[in-house]
């Protein structure tokens, strides 16, 4: 390594839109090299070898690229570098990477929360307007390009399809996502905002969305004609629905999961639409991504899509941004700590680990 400024570990593609800041802010300050490893194994000899040096944090500016080492466990954190400050990510979730293991070892982790907002609450709402108005079903019909079938669905959608003003929307997790959601619903669709957290919002927000709180889970599931996803996937929320969930919902509700795919047991979600206690799902996650239920797809009464989400331009170059101004806000130029990332994850391991640190 040639340069004195402090390396930064590239992971996948380089950049793509951010070429001004990129040049003009980020390479000014540090020394950006690539991982060059195309699998697992190879990464980890890379990492023993010291290979890139002592790095001060690691960037990876898409989300679709950049894991080709697999899981970010104890195996290849304990591999790194003491002078790892950050590892700044793009895409909103993480649960291919150990965030409390990391924040152990005195490394924060940050994501691109906020950056997809917009763009996932959208897809929420298109999700929610399928399932109550059958959207999916009268597409598919019409693809047929068979003027019986056009027929056939132009009467039988009609009779079975609901307006959503008026019907109570319930939101499993109550964040940044899942508030501006609200806001859209209440807005467009004039629907109830109820809401299930483990961490009930101040008072003051729950006047702003004019949302109900529910101290359970099955408590909101009863009263919602609309489920809607909005939490991490962790230990605690996956097959979060589950058969003992659905069996708590209204009889004829409606499922949408823009969240995480194993926050909803397939099985469970296959046997509840096929007895008719769901009425219709809106999925844009799934539980063997990239691979579908095949039986979810063959069924008329759910929308499926790619884990497009947050698939919008605007998405990724904020992840892009975010990711380069999170390791800026931490690393200074030579390489120490200079402050906490805009969007930590893991702050509290990471706290608990400067506590040890300086008891010792």
């Amino acid at each position: 390594m040639t340069s004195n400024k402090p390396i930064v570990l590239r992971l996948g593609e380089d950049i793509k839109y951010n070429h001004d800041f990129y040049n003009e802010v980020f390479t000014k300050r540090f020394h950006v090299v690539a991982n060059e490893e195309p699998d697992r194994a190879s990464f980890i000899k890379a990492l023993k070898e010291k290979k890139y040096g002592d790095f001060a944090a690691i960037y990876r500016p898409h989300f679709q690229t950049g894991g080709e080492m697999g899981q970010w466990d104890d195996e290849l954190i304990g591999l790194l570098p003491s002078s790892v400050r950050i590892f700044a990510s793009a895409g909103a979730g993480f649960n291919w990477a150990d965030t409390d293991a990391l924040g152990r070892r005195h490394i924060w982790y940050a994501n691109g929360a906020g950056c997809s907002d917009e763009a996932v609450s959208d897809t929420a709402l298109f999700m929610i307007l399928s399932v109550f108005r059958n959207f999916w079903r009268s597409q598919r019909g019409a693809r047929t390009c068979n003027p019986d079938q056009f027929i056939a669905m132009h009467k039988l959608v009609g009779s079975i399809s609901y307006n959503p003003r008026g019907h109570i929307l319930g939101i499993v997790g109550l964040g940044n996502i899942s508030k501006l959601l609200a806001q859209k619903a209440t807005a467009a669709l004039g629907m109830e905002i109820h809401y299930y957290d483990v961490v009930r919002s101040p008072l003051e927000v729950e006047k702003e969305l004019n949302a109900i709180f529910h101290a359970t889970l099955h408590e909101l599931l009863a009263v919602s004609d609309c489920v809607t996803l909005h939490t991490p996937l962790n230990a605690h929320t996956q097959d979060l629905m589950n058969t003992e969930a659905f069996a708590h919902m209204k009889d004829g509700a409606r499922l949408v999961n823009t969240a995480r795919g194993q926050v909803v047991n397939e099985d469970a979600l296959i046997a509840a639409l096929k007895s008719g206690k769901i009425s219709a799902a809106g999925l844009d996650v799934h539980y063997h991504e990239p691979q579908i239920s095949k039986e979810l797809a063959a069924m008329d009464n759910v929308t499926l899509t790619c884990h497009n989400g947050g698939a919008a331009i605007t998405t990724r170059i904020n992840f892009e941004l975010n990711a380069m101004k999170n390791i800026l806000q931490v690393v200074d130029d030579k390489g120490e700590f200079c402050g906490k990332p805009f969007t930590a994850v893991n702050s509290k391991a990471f706290e608990a680990a400067t506590l040890m640190r300086i008891a010792t």
